[in-house]
């Protein structure tokens, strides 16, 4: 990287002028130290007797030109010698401070005392190949001109003579500002040493470089800094530190924006598994995604589940590749950030396979409405909640039963789908929507449905923790989180996710008209392990209606008469289904954390909390409030509420070895006809 010297820098710098023109009075106030580059006074706030003082000056001054042309010829001396110098000196000399300062450090010494090396072996080839640039044009020109003043005689001469000396005058001219031109901007100077802009960096030396500045003046102790791939997008930087770990760059990601100056949320920063020392930093100057692929044209029942089929581009451009089989996943981006794009690629993916009965599920909106065709079961709208829970009760049932048919069937341990033993996938959005007892449910086919080919997909604008528990998190494999809270990362991800690189809350939802990071997403799953930017291929409803229509023509599978007869259930008489009695929240919440955990014969009593502080706010533990307290308080609630249903009921807690608490047959002759 060429700079401009101290000496070209001050012959093109102006004089700062102050023109005394207030009637003798004498100005006051502070006197503010210029610093920058001036720009000059306009026309009109020269006087006329200044203007003709300043062209006798300028007549004298500049006498023939011929100060101009020596400083023409002396200004291009000084870019030759920064050409020739390229910066080098100073990153040796930076080298050398860094190996002075790593006494008592062997690795960082070595490593040091090898940079020092490698700069000045970079440094002697740099002078090489300059001066045999240099001694090339300077041949070639001399010859030339010799053979010119030879030929051409005396004219010749003279006409190179004034050539010499215009070309030299044209190098020297003094920087002269229009009167007209007033931008109102000075620049402020860097100092040696200071950061520069990525944007200026044109090798992978000086973009390592230009980040090693950046992270000395935020205080990061760096021990080595090397610029990897560059994208089109921007650059790679692999960052080693000296001590901290990679979280305090991360946690510095907006600081250090400033310094190389790149957009806002434009740093992105990847701690390395197999070094804690080490981090991968990514300066995000433009859109990586600018090229994106279509979506394959999946011809009807094309696919197999077990088949990896692409959805997304990373943002090191390789295709993202997902396969759904034995996976749950879920999916968190809110308003405008590209959720519906998300399940509507998933869908695509799904509906084109042989081997996969898709169930559409939407509380709160429309659901996968463009495939709606090639949709085994769908039930839309939040005056469909009791039909919703009959189907997730339906599901259930059938992963229940499906274990007892490995044998069976000769599938070993986990369910084999086919187009006779069909893979149930339940897209369900919006799902903080769903009713508690579509919850538990929910959480109870996450428990039991994977070895079953029962697959549950969610989706939801936000991750709020009654909605979003830990059975989910822990029960979900593949997390696909786009512009999000940073509340969500915690409560889907984990709480060493942020820490981690994953950065979701640094995604931008769609503004009007403006896309911003719509359909991006971090995953986490699914063979993807590092905290990269995906872009989901979108699809318009018209290509997915199209798609819809040919797959519906060509048949789909249906759920196998095997499991329906075993888990007794059958998806004919959905339209039958009426809404249900609403129970007490404590007795329905009671009961529903058996249905979570598969009914099991008994629970204790904090088992049961364990639930039901999770799935609503109202028994959690309020803010002065100890856990034991909060049970205490919900047991207190339960009894009454039994007490409303049946007054003879006994809502004593049973003792048995291990544990206290109640009975499922206890909570179902209270909820009995009511709730299941």
């Amino acid at each position: 990287m060429t700079t401009a010297t101290h000496a070209e820098q001050s012959a093109e710098r102006p004089t700062l002028t102050i023109v005394k023109d207030n009637g003798g009075t004498p100005v006051e106030g502070t006197v503010v130290e210029h610093q920058g580059t001036v720009v000059a006074r306009p026309a009109w706030a020269v006087s006329a007797a200044e203007r003709a003082q300043l062209a006798r000056r300028h007549a004298l001054t500049n006498w023939g030109y011929l100060p101009w042309t020596a400083r023409g010829y002396w200004r291009l001396a000084a870019r030759w010698t920064d050409g020739w110098r390229d910066d080098y000196p100073q990153m040796i000399h930076t080298a050398r401070a860094d190996l002075k300062a790593a006494k008592g450090d062997a690795d960082f010494e070595q490593s040091a005392k090898r940079t020092v090396q490698r700069l000045r072996q970079e440094y002697t080839h740099h002078r090489l190949v300059y001066g045999a640039k240099t001694g090339a044009w300077m041949a070639t020109t001399g010859t030339a001109s010799a053979v010119g003043v030879a030929a051409g005689g005396v004219w010749t001469s003279l006409l190179l003579g004034i050539a010499t000396v215009a070309y030299g005058a044209w190098h020297g001219r003094p920087a002269i500002i229009a009167a007209e031109d007033d931008p109102g901007r000075i620049e402020i100077l860097a100092e040696e040493g200071a950061p520069f802009p990525i944007a200026d960096a044109t090798s992978r030396t000086e973009a390592a470089e230009c980040v090693r500045r950046a992270l000395v003046s935020e205080g990061i102790a760096v021990a080595e800094v090397e610029a990897g791939r560059r994208y089109d997008w921007g650059w790679e930087i692999n960052v080693r530190l000296q001590k901290g770990t990679p979280a305090d760059l991360i946690a510095k990601a907006g600081d250090l924006e400033t310094p190389l100056d790149l957009p806002v949320d434009g740093l992105l920063c990847q701690p390395l598994r197999a070094s804690r020392a080490r981090a991968t930093l990514r300066l995000v100057e433009g859109d990586p995604f600018v090229k994106m692929p279509p979506l394959p044209d999946r011809a009807p029942n094309s696919g197999r589940l077990r088949d990896k089929a692409l959805l997304a581009l990373r943002m090191d451009g390789q295709p993202t590749e997902l396969s759904f089989l034995g996976l749950h996943f879920i999916v968190i981006a809110s308003s405008g950030g590209g959720k519906s794009v998300t399940m509507r690629s998933i869908g695509d993916v799904l509906t084109a396979c042989e081997d996969v009965v898709v169930i559409d599920l939407d509380p709160g909106g429309n659901g996968l409405e463009p495939l709606a065709e090639a949709v085994g079961v769908r039930v839309v709208g939040a005056d469909q909640m009791h039909v919703i829970e009959a189907v997730l009760e339906k599901l259930l049932k059938v992963a229940k039963a499906r274990a007892t048919l490995l044998g069976k069937l000769g599938m070993g341990d986990n369910w084999v789908p086919s187009w006779d033993y069909p893979a149930i996938v339940a897209l369900i959005d919006e799902y903080p929507q769903l009713s508690p007892k579509a919850k538990a449910l929910v959480v109870a086919i996450l428990r039991v449905g994977r070895k079953a080919c029962v697959q549950v997909g969610l989706a939801a604008q936000e991750a709020t923790k009654d909605s979003i528990g830990a059975a989910i998190a822990d029960s979900i494999a593949l997390k696909i989180v786009g512009p999000a809270r940073h509340q969500d990362i915690v409560q889907v991800c984990g709480a060493g996710a942020g820490a981690n690189g994953y950065r979701p809350d640094r995604l931008h939802p769609a503004q009007g008209e403006d896309p911003a990071d719509a359909g991006k997403a971090y995953i986490m799953g699914a063979g993807q392990r590092d905290p990269l930017i995906h872009k989901f291929i979108s699809m318009t409803p018209a290509e997915c209606k199209e798609r819809a229509a040919a797959r519906a023509a060509a048949g789909r599978p249906w759920i196998d008469d095997i499991s329906l007869k075993a888990a007794g259930v059958t998806f004919d008489d959905l339209h039958t289904v009426k809404p249900r009695i609403e129970l007490p929240e404590a007795v329905e919440l009671a009961r529903l954390a058996f249905t979570a955990n598969n009914d099991p014969e008994r629970m204790t009593s904090e088992e049961i909390y364990d639930y039901v502080s999770s799935a609503s706010e109202t028994w959690a533990p309020q803010d002065d409030e100890e856990p034991k307290q909060a049970l205490a308080r919900f047991q207190e609630a339960l009894r009454k509420q039994a007490a409303q249903l049946d007054p003879h009921a006994d809502m004593k807690t049973k003792q048995w070895r291990g544990g206290r608490g109640y009975y499922l047959s206890t909570i179902e002759a209270l909820t009995a006809g009511l709730l299941v």
